[in-house]
């Protein structure tokens, strides 16, 4: 009777489409209809009803199953369908596309089926979506569904992930996926726990994300303030950098851009706040060591791409002139360095990814290296600092905290930091050594030489990442 036009006597408008109907019909199969034509509505008596939130395919559909009880229900038209039931008081259909959806349910949907559910308070459809999607969250986030996820759902995620290296992951996929979301990357990481991630995954993954890199250089004026204001950047946005003291500031030197190498180097005046640049070392390098002592920068080990070098270089701030020292008695990266007795030492380091023990100073004088004792245990992305003569290695992956005494040659292990500092530096503050934040915390702990205890300061630090030096200006 609908299509041959038969007793029909009202109108229904979908786009630019026209459906013509019985109103008996209607109202006998719909709610939304019964209480339209059966109440005061201004609809009652119209001819024409105008359906503007229903398109017209769906407009189609819906007509279709009014009439005869009876639809096609797809992954393509189940949400148009869905908030059309949702207006017109289907509950039955409904249900029907709830099931649907709960049975088709598959990585490439799971958040916009969840993100419907939410908005339609569809308890059931939510609860099977969350299931699938905290199931199959690897094969979700190489999706396009990572944008449509929400942070809490992705926290959500985090809390019931057993692998922090999987959920370390997550949060990459999920800053990536939208440009406005980077800057939630460093909350998002206190969902997870890096200390419990592998060596390599920290080397290979981790330190390979450039949001784990802060381009950002920091000041604290006054320590009583517990405030952080930004320096001005350095010419060149390198990563893998040195940095070391020296007087009235610091200075920076290699470091990688783009996956190359390079030489630069520039100095930093504290009191104007300008930035020199500096002659470039004689090799390119990254992960590399530098100390200043006696007006000249010495740079010691580090890599030239993915090998590691033994190479010593020196720059005489006076004459601003590159010299050659002799090499290392083994190549390594990520050394410690330290004054002490007038000499210099190099300590630990990495070698083929593992971490080495050994110990070798350098003679000035006789321009030479000598092997000392090494170190009682490794000490892996820690830090050095130098106190009256002494050496004291502090930090690192597994909270070491050791001294050297060069007259003696002697090692002393001293009470471990209460948190691991992984890529925390160190510096000698009144009479304390501290240990500044890393990747796994923001913490600043400082141990006191007089009263041999460890302490934490009201102050942290700006952020959880690789910070590539620290210094009292």
């Amino acid at each position: 009777m609908r299509e041959a036009g038969e007793l029909v006597d009202i109108n229904l408008v979908f786009g630019d489409h026209i459906i013509s109907c019985h109103k008996v019909i209607l109202a006998g199969r719909c709610d939304y209809f019964h209480h339209m034509f059966l109440t005061n509505m201004l609809e009652r008596d119209s001819t024409e009803i105008v359906m503007r939130e229903i398109n017209t395919r769906t407009g189609i559909l819906l007509v279709r199953y009014l009439y005869t009880g009876r639809i096609e229900i797809t992954t393509d038209n189940a949400q148009d369908l869905l908030s059309a039931c949702e207006m017109l008081l289907l509950g039955a259909l409904k249900q029907d596309i709830e099931a649907f959806l709960c049975s088709h349910t598959e990585s490439n949907n799971c958040v916009s089926i969840m993100n419907l559910a939410s908005l339609h308070d569809m308890k059931k459809m939510l609860g099977n979506a969350k299931k699938f999607l905290h199931e199959h969250m690897k094969e979700v986030v190489e999706t396009d569904e990572i944008r449509l996820l929400q942070e809490a759902d992705l926290i959500e995620v985090l809390g019931k992930t057993l692998s922090q290296e999987d959920n370390f992951c997550f949060v990459q996929k999920w800053v990536k996926s939208a440009d406005e979301r980077a800057e939630r990357f460093d909350d998002l990481l206190h969902h997870v726990t890096l200390s419990k991630c592998s060596d390599e995954f920290i080397r290979d993954t981790v330190m390979e994300e450039r949001l784990m890199i802060s381009e950002n250089m920091w000041l604290c004026s006054d320590i009583n303030l517990q405030t952080w204001q930004s320096l001005y950047a350095p010419p060149s946005q390198h990563r893998n950098y040195s940095a070391c003291a020296s007087p009235g500031g610091f200075i920076i030197s290699g470091g990688r851009l783009k996956g190359v190498c390079k030489s630069d180097c520039y100095s930093y005046d504290a009191q104007s706040g300008q930035w020199t640049t500096l002659p470039p070392m004689s090799i390119a390098r990254r992960a590399h060591s530098s100390i200043y002592h006696n007006e000249c920068l010495y740079i010691v080990g580090g890599r030239d791409g993915q090998n590691c070098l033994d190479s010593v270089e020196k720059l005489d701030m006076r004459s601003l002139q590159w010299s050659r020292l002799p090499r290392l008695p083994r190549s390594a990266c990520r050394l410690y360095l330290a004054i002490a007795s007038n000499n210099l030492f190099a300590l630990g380091g990495s070698s083929g990814g593992n971490w080495n023990v050994d110990v070798h100073e350098f003679d000035f004088t006789r321009q030479t290296w000598r092997q000392r004792s090494a170190m009682p245990e490794k000490c892996e992305f820690g830090a050095a600092v130098s106190f009256n003569d002494h050496v004291y290695i502090a930090g690192g992956k597994d909270r070491s905290y050791m001294q050297f005494n060069p007259l003696q040659n002697t090692w002393i292990l001293l009470q471990r930091p209460q948190l691991s500092h992984r890529f925390g530096k160190s510096l000698v503050w009144n009479e304390s050594i501290l240990v500044c934040g890393g990747l796994d915390t923001d913490v600043i702990e400082a141990y006191s030489l007089r009263e041999n205890e460890w302490s934490t300061w009201t102050l942290k630090m700006p952020k959880k990442c690789e910070f590539i030096f620290a210094l009292k200006m």
